[in-house]
């Protein structure tokens, strides 16, 4: 006969060994069970429970206890400071570290964060959430990637795109990856923790860590969403009275029109001024824009045993574009596999496959607000008219690419394979030997077809073919060995590296013209014109050899000393110059560990750190320091053709070296009550020297550049980031994480001292940022009452007058002319920053994601739009001057005038593009474990999220429009609202 144990009821408080304070919100479970409670707002339980259970008592910053019950029925419980917490394990190069004993400036995001913005572009979850990392989205195009920079413009013309370091093996494009398959993102940051990947990690590193099988039961997880985007900040365009009055006023200003009766003088173009009469205006961006929609389903199975741990994953996306034939489609496949052979030799693979399917509009917004909204759109079928006067043969429909499947394709088939495998051998305690193969293949095919009656052919009208593809191959081999031994006080830790990559391209394409049958597209390119036929084939080979060293001294638990040496090879630099050593150097010191901090009230942990070092750059095209020759069979004697040979672009320059960054960096690490807050700030400075700058030479000498190491720039900036837990209780927390960037970044040096003017976008200038904007000061418009004063100041020998852009005379000579030009701002930010707060009560969870960017200057391309003749079209929302309406937006209108001529036309496009967003509103709820238990799942969420859902612009211009992006008009950002699901089985 069974004997059945009597249950009781404990009870008990849970206190702060520290300070005596309660505790709110500790998890209290029975051990081996899902049962428990958590403590209330005065730290106190009750809970029933059998005699002899044994209680688990866990909260986040403590250390876990476990306590048997026994005959107890009050049970006091007293939590000690855990300081594990601040000594996670964190992936550094070629190795990990406790957090607590880095010495460089390392950044750290969750994969629990990196999901709270659902996409398919992982970069897009870590933006604002990483001081000092500068994300911005590229387009509001489907499947487009993002923009990124870490601590500034250091070079010029070289990439700032930082190396992307994924599961220890380089050559991956974070743009392949599911982010549901990513378990963390590590931003490294300064020299110290670059520097054991050399010129490789001269931008930073970003070292991507996937999901990996543990041991225990198997794990089934699906993730799903599926959103609509919209709502697409974009101006209107002139329609109706607000069209009608801008021409008006154009012939106003020429003294051409007086009164409506004028109108048939104004509207003089084919079939305008009956259009005009019959009502017919038709808003091109309104036709062109639809709502789209993204989707994506994602299912993993991981688990494990002893010996061997496996976790495979399968991806689906898809996002349709707000253009029609816009889309992005990507399949993904991912696995990573280890198994232990012995004690001492364990063995993996890891890899990824990933398809894409891209489809893509040319951009015809910048068109459609140019086009005149004269017309009709739609035939009484429903088609599309090509001609919307038809009357006027010149104005094509911004619409003639939707008229049929065969008008225009821009189609991109990619695939991605990325295979690794490594052996990791430990053959005495403390000695590791670890060998990495990674290699990644790319096949991209794009075809295009434009008919000879799609908008980009509007004015040759023949169509036009063609295809390219191109093959990618890129190999990684990386020998690792590490040594670690601990004696008494002393920690030490070797590492050394040698590594080799090798990246090979080759490509082939050809085109033609009037393709016979417009169905075949680009696939029967024999099929165009014989003699208009044009194949062209290439290759490009680098490589690069590296050996690396770094010791890791720990005295004590709290003095900490790291340096580093890493000698690089690199085949783009001219023989002579492709070697070259870059060492680093830090040191860390946790004051909190002191005898003389131990009363400090408040402080949990502090830690103070400093370092320097070099990073190097070869970032020139390949062959960039060598004469080239190629074949022209474009030359004839008379009427026979003959080959010929003509140089490349580049000249040759045997003297190019490496491009150098001195990096000093200083870091403090500060955790407060328990660390309920947590608060890390970096003060950091790079001077680059030896820039890598690709001259541009007279037409005289047959070549157009070379390649030099001249020229500096320095960057100097503040990163600061806090997280604090401002609420635990019972049923309810609230976490917050803020970081702030500031990076001051100017060009110290150019040939000769002397600045590089090309126009107002493409300048450098010393003192200045790499992008700077160099032109006029716009002060407004002149009015009625400045007229002596703008007739007093004259540009190219003409007068101001009132209704022309007034621009500042900085000389004060009463000429405006290129000497009163300045760099009038750059796309550097004051500041930018992120701010999350996430909230939960029981079972529901809330957050809010706000970010933003603040003192920059954009090139707001659509404010050029500005139609001063009337005779096209342009935004609504522009405020242009006339004797009623005095604005200091846009100067007054005047018949047959295009933008190019006004004075300082060029200032229009240049704007304050300060702005603050709510970037993602995220509500979920997560269903109680007793009702997961009886459908026999793990875990059940649903989520509601919004994105971009609402922007601020500091400039009244921008409102219309999300500066997010820059200037570019096209394929401007939309907002998102996505449902979704998370199951675990």
């Amino acid at each position: 006969m069974a004997f059945q144990q009597q249950a009781k009821v404990v009870s008990g408080v849970v206190t702060d060994s520290s300070d005596g304070e309660t505790l709110p919100g500790v998890n209290v479970l029975i051990k081996g069970t899902t049962s428990g409670t958590v403590t209330d707002i005065d730290g106190r339980y009750s809970l029933s429970v059998q005699e002899g259970t044994v209680l688990v008592f866990s909260s986040v910053g403590f250390v876990t206890q476990e306590i048997e019950v026994g005959n107890q029925t009050q049970l006091d419980v007293q939590m000690s400071f855990n300081i594990d917490v601040l000594e996670e394990v964190v992936v550094i190069g070629y190795g990990e570290s406790k957090r607590r004993d880095l010495t460089g400036a390392v950044s750290s995001v969750k994969s629990e964060d990196l999901i709270l913005t659902p996409t398919h572009n992982a970069l897009e979850g870590i933006q604002g959430r990483v001081s000092g990392l500068d994300i911005t989205r590229a387009s509001g195009q489907a499947g487009a990637g993002a923009n990124i920079q870490l601590r500034g413009n250091r070079s010029i013309d070289a990439s700032g795109t930082p190396l992307y370091i994924i599961d220890g093996f380089q050559g991956g494009n974070i743009d392949n990856l599911n982010p549901n398959d990513i378990e963390s993102v590590e931003v490294l940051k300064d020299a110290s923790a670059t520097a054991i990947y050399g010129a490789q990690g001269a931008n930073g590193v970003i070292i991507v860590t996937t999901k990996s099988g543990k041991e225990g039961k198997t794990k089934i997880n699906y993730d799903s969403f599926f959103g609509v985007n919209g709502l697409t900040a974009f101006p209107q365009v002139r329609t109706g009275d607000s069209y009608v009055n801008l021409r008006r006023e154009a012939f106003r200003t020429s003294g051409d029109w007086n009164d409506p009766s004028d109108d048939p003088i104004a509207f003089q173009g084919p079939g305008e001024w009956e259009a005009v009469q019959n009502n017919q205006y038709v808003d091109w961006v309104d036709l062109l824009l639809r709502d789209g929609t993204q989707q994506s389903h994602n299912i993993s199975i991981s688990g494990g045993n002893e010996k061997t741990k496996a976790f495979i994953s399968a991806g689906y996306f898809k996002e349709t574009g707000l253009l029609r034939n816009d889309d992005f489609t990507r399949y993904t496949g991912r696995w990573n596999v280890e198994h232990k052979i012995s004690n001492k030799i364990k063995v993996g693979t890891l890899g990824q496959i990933a398809y894409f399917d891209i489809n893509r509009r040319q951009d015809v917004l910048s068109n459609a607000m140019n086009t005149s909204p004269l017309g009709v759109a739609y035939d009484e079928n429903g088609e599309i008219n090509r001609f919307p006067i038809f009357a006027d043969q010149s104005t094509v429909s911004p619409l003639t690419d939707e008229r049929g499947p065969n008008i225009q394709r821009n189609n991109t088939i990619r695939t991605n394979i990325m295979v690794n495998a490594f052996l990791e051998y430990k053959p005495i305690k403390g000695l590791s030997f670890r060998s990495n193969f990674g290699t990644n293949f790319t096949n991209d095919r794009q075809g295009r077809y434009d008919d000879a009656t799609s908008f980009r052919q509007r004015n040759v009208l023949r169509s036009e073919a063609s295809s390219e593809m191109t093959y990618n191959r890129f190999f990684n081999f990386d020998n690792i060995l590490t040594y670690n031994k601990e004696i008494e006080n002393h920690s030490f830790t070797i590492t050394g590296v040698t590594n080799y990559i090798q990246r090979d391209i080759d490509f082939v394409s050809a085109s033609g013209i009037n393709q016979v049958l417009p169905s075949q597209l680009f696939y029967n390119l024999g099929g165009t014109d014989v003699e208009s036929r044009n194949i062209a084939s290439g290759y490009t080979g680098t490589n690069m050899m590296s050996f690396a060293g770094r010791l890791n001294y720990i005295f004590k638990e709290r003095y900490l000393f790291t340096v580093t040496n890493r000698y690089d090879g690199a085949s783009r630099l001219a023989p002579g110059n492709k070697w070259a050593m870059f060492p680093s150097i830090a040191g860390g010191w946790i004051m909190s560990d002191e005898n003389f901090m131990q009363n400090a009230s408040g402080i949990s942990f502090l830690k103070l750190r400093a370092s320097y070092g070099l990073a190097g750059n070869s970032a020139i095209p390949a062959y960039g320091t060598q004469s080239l020759l190629f074949v022209n069979n474009r030359i004839s004697f008379g009427e026979v053709a003959s080959p010929g040979f003509m140089f490349g672009q580049e000249i040759g320059n045997a003297n190019v070296g490496w491009e150098t960054s001195a990096t000093t960096n200083f870091g403090i690490d500060l955790g407060l009550w328990n660390n309920r807050v947590n608060a890390n700030l970096e003060v950091y400075n790079t001077n680059t020297t030896d820039i890598l700058l690709a001259r541009t030479l007279p037409f005289s000498t047959g070549v157009r550049r070379v390649f030099q190491n001249v020229g500096s720039t320095q960057n100097r900036g503040v990163e600061l980031t806090i997280n604090s837990e401002n609420v635990r209780a019972a049923n309810f927390s609230w976490n917050s994480t803020l970081t702030l960037s500031a990076n001051r970044e100017k060009i110290t040096d150019l040939v000769d001292g002397e600045d590089i003017i090309t126009d107002e976008r493409n300048v450098l200038m010393i003192g200045h940022p790499v992008q700077s904007y160099f032109t006029w000061n716009k002060l407004g418009i002149w009015q009625l009452d400045e007229a002596d004063q703008a007739a007093a100041l004259t540009f190219g020998g003409t007068p101001f007058r009132p209704g022309d852009i007034k621009l500042e005379d900085v000389n004060g000579d009463g000429v405006i002319d290129a000497d009163d030009r300045m760099v009038i701002g750059s796309d550097v930010p004051s500041w930018y920053g992120g701010f999350q707060n996430t909230f939960r009560y029981k079972n529901v969870d809330l957050s809010l994601f706000l970010f933003a960017r603040v003192g920059q200057m954009i090139h707001a391309e659509v404010l050029g739009r500005y139609n001063p003749g009337g005779e096209g079209n342009g935004p609504e929302f522009m405020e242009y001057w006339t004797p009623e309406n005095p604005t200091n937006d846009y100067p007054r209108p005047s018949r047959n005038a295009s933008l190019s001529n006004y004075a300082g036309y060029q200032t229009l496009t240049f704007v304050d593009g300060s702005f603050i967003k709510l970037r993602n509103v995220s509500l979920g709820y997560t269903m109680p474990k007793n009702l997961t238990d009886k459908l026999s799942l793990e875990k059940l969420r649903i989520y509601v999220t919004a994105n971009n859902m609402f922007t601020y612009s500091r400039s009244h211009l921008l409102r219309e429009y999300d500066p997010e992006r820059g200037g570019p008009e096209g394929f401007p950002l939309n907002r998102q609202v996505i449902v979704g699901l998370n199951i675990g089985f």
